[in-house]
């Protein structure tokens, strides 16, 4: 059984480890302040970025299906992680949920020439603050600046159209070396660290 994240140093941290329940993933989690982000996105060649709110669109949603599983890869240490499969069904309720507690899913792509999805970043803005639920570039196409152009576009689009947006939020595993690189760079600064424990007695 996997304990919910708690924070490093708190009294649920505590009694995990009182408990005997093992660590098995750390979490950095950093923030943003909007108002002084003014990065300009830098395209990548042979590639388009598409926006959209809520439920991705008939004709994108195929091959958003197609890209999701690009996280499935992430580091998540000592968690035994088992992806879940990604049609077009599951996206329409992920997105039915968010807009259910009346929050706004935000997401941007990356389109190759081929016209199929090549990374994506996530975004769900509550109030004054939104928290990144994830970004993915499929194996194919890493390494060529996607993760960032797609994150700088994205921030600036919500400094733009959400100005009751004051921050976001990032919490990345600390062996998640590349994206904690991406988000340094563009200036999240980190807050606390928290730990997810697993109790390996139970089955």
């Amino acid at each position: 059984m996997l304990s919910e994240p708690v924070e490093e140093g708190s009294a649920a941290d505590e009694r995990c480890r009182a408990a005997g329940m093992r660590r098995v993933l750390a979490l950095t989690y950093t923030k943003l302040a909007v108002s002084d982000f003014d990065l300009k996105p830098e395209a990548v060649p042979g590639y388009r970025l598409v926006h959209w709110e809520g439920t991705v669109a008939d004709d994108l949603a195929e091959t958003f299906a197609r890209a999701r599983p690009a996280m499935d890869d992430m580091p998540m240490d000592d968690i035994d992680y088992r992806p879940e499969p990604w049609d077009v069904a599951r996206l329409h309720r992920v997105a039915a949920v968010v807009a259910d507690r009346g929050d706004t899913l935000l997401t941007t792509a990356a389109i190759g020439a081929d016209g199929e999805m090549a990374g994506f970043t996530e975004v769900v803005l509550s109030g004054d603050e939104g928290l990144h639920y994830g970004t993915g570039v499929l194996p194919a196409h890493r390494g060529r600046g996607l993760a960032k152009w797609l994150k700088v576009a994205q921030i600036g689009l919500v400094k733009e159209r959400f100005p009751q947006v004051k921050a976001l939020v990032a919490d990345t595993a600390d062996s998640n070396v590349v994206m904690r690189r991406v988000n340094d760079a563009l200036g999240y600064r980190p807050t606390h660290r928290s730990f997810i424990y697993q109790d390996d007695q139970e089955a």
